[in-house]
């Protein structure tokens, strides 16, 4: 009722403030309007890393290579074929009729250029870690090029399939300020960029020379694509009522269920690779000790009922295989043997017991999402007597406490970086960084020697051991899945393309 009231008077301020646009008038343009939550200011993930900038990323630039979850194979994009030519050296063989938005050719030297400045030392963003393999990329001719890896690397086709968008060297290279990039970014994909604004949201056109994606990243069916900033649910719930916003993904379960009846819209739940999880401080970094005894890790983990949370505050989470490990078995080199613990919390109560801790003890949890996974884990703890407070913080203040060592309890959202192979993973969590709040030696001797192994079989065996240490000494829980479900008109079709972290990609959208 108090949600209804609430909606009731947003409708009737966008109504009064003339905010609203009759979806049929969009529909007739082949506008499509997807609301978001987290403004952007840049079609950039290197320099943004979100799923918001990831959406536009994905069809204003394109990848050396494609990877299909379905099949586990690597298709063309800009490159038309490849080969190893040694353990360390990949050449690819380019396409010669492809031009960028700006109607420049794209050739070698973009390739080139754009590798060449990821990898460079000098070169600092946030996602630096996903190109510490290069050594270096080398023209051989105006569309062959070799990229060369500093040892040899099992990922590097992954990371070049979905983490490698090309640039255009004649732009790039030039900007004195390299993150201004995405206000204006300039691409081979099927959208272009329009315009940036934080307040107003980004507008993508569709690129009307693309071709060369074929049916693997096809051309858009919409003509124009509007991501509008709209931080609060209801708000974006009162936009999608009055005609205001085409679509809408990331809505709470109680007020998705409330809306499935309306005949005007649809709801769609996709696959993804989101889930939920929660990781601890194993080593002490935090000041906090009771954290580094693994009885109290796992009495934490057995106090979270996984599959209440996931059937309750999921949408379609009933129909949905649990989460047993942190990572998926679809993805490259990942095999587990382990669970996490079963939920128990008399059996949690014993063990604080036995550790030292009857009467439980205080803890934070830091969190960024703006969800109820954290409270629903919070509320778990305290029914075993640990009285746990919530942090929530924004990503760059999350960082920086991350960086301190100051974290105690971490429950967020993770998708592998949006690689389909685990390294991604094992690396973020377990190699040298701030992020390492496990110091397990056995585990970072996974990430040498998976890195290495091209043998499927030999590779997964070694990830399996990082994977199930996971599990058996309690350093982090998946909770649940979180898949992509869509609040769209009934109009919009929407259909899964390339595989995307967050589901469905912009060119799977068109008007019925």
């Amino acid at each position: 009722m108090e949600n209804r009231r609430i909606l009731k008077a947003i409708i009737a301020g966008l109504t009064v403030l003339g905010l609203t646009t009759s979806a049929a008038a969009q529909k007739s343009k082949n506008t499509v309007r997807i609301g978001y939550y987290d403004p952007i200011s840049m079609v950039d993930a290197v320099y943004d890393p979100k799923p918001e900038t990831g959406l536009a990323t994905r069809v204003v630039y394109d990848n050396l290579v494609g990877f299909e979850r379905k099949t586990g194979e690597f298709k063309p994009l800009l490159a038309k074929s490849w080969k190893r030519i040694n353990p360390k050296t990949i050449e690819f063989n380019l396409r010669d009729d492809v031009k960028f938005h700006d109607g420049s050719e794209f050739d070698a030297d973009d390739v080139v250029y754009t590798i060449n400045w990821l990898a460079d030392p000098k070169v600092k963003f946030r996602i630096k870690s996903r190109y510490f393999w290069i050594d270096k990329a080398v023209k051989i001719d105006k569309f062959t090029v070799r990229v060369l890896s500093k040892r040899p690397q099992a990922s590097a086709m992954m990371r070049l399939a979905l983490s490698t968008n090309i640039y255009p060297s004649d732009v790039h290279s030039k900007l004195k300020v390299k993150s201004t990039f995405g206000r204006k970014g300039v691409g081979t994909g099927p959208y272009k960029v329009v315009s940036v604004d934080p307040n107003k949201g980004t507008i993508l056109q569709k690129n009307p020379n693309y071709r060369h994606g074929g049916p693997w990243k096809p051309a858009g069916k919409v003509e124009r694509v509007h991501l509008m900033p709209i931080p609060e649910t209801q708000t974006q719930i009162a936009q999608l009522l009055v005609g205001g916003l085409d679509m809408m993904y990331r809505v709470p379960k109680d007020q998705l269920e409330s809306l499935r009846s309306d005949p005007r819209f649809k709801v769609t739940v996709q696959d993804g690779q989101l889930y939920y999880y929660m990781a601890m401080d194993s080593i002490g970094k935090s000041g906090h000790p009771a954290l580094k005894d693994n009885r109290v890790r796992k009495a934490l983990m057995m106090a979270v009922n996984r599959e209440a949370i996931q059937k309750n505050l999921i949408p379609g989470g009933a129909k949905l295989p649990r989460q047993d490990s942190m990572c998926y078995r679809w993805q490259k080199g990942c095999d587990f043997s382990t669970k996490p613990p079963a939920y128990d919390p008399e059996g949690a109560k014993k063990l604080l017991a036995e550790a030292g801790f009857p009467n439980g003890f205080d803890v934070n949890i830091t969190s960024t999402l703006p969800s109820v996974i954290p409270e629903a884990v919070a509320g778990y703890l305290r029914k075993i007597g640990v009285k746990a407070k919530i942090s929530r913080l924004t990503f760059p203040a999350y960082r920086k406490k991350q960086r301190s060592g100051k974290i105690q309890i971490l429950v967020n959202q993770w998708a592998s970086g949006g690689l389909a192979d685990v390294q991604s993973t094992v690396n973020f969590f377990h190699g040298k960084s701030p992020r390492n709040y496990y110091g397990d030696k056995i585990v970072s001797k996974t990430l040498v020697t998976g890195e290495a192994e091209f043998d499927d079989t030999k590779r997964r065996a070694a990830y399996k051991v990082a994977f199930d240490r996971n599990n058996t000494e309690f350093y982090m829980m998946p909770i649940t899945p979180n898949p992509p479900t869509f609040l769209h008109d009934k109009d919009l079709n929407i259909k899964g393309g390339e595989t995307d972290t967050f589901g469905t990609t912009i060119v799977g959208l068109s008007w019925k």
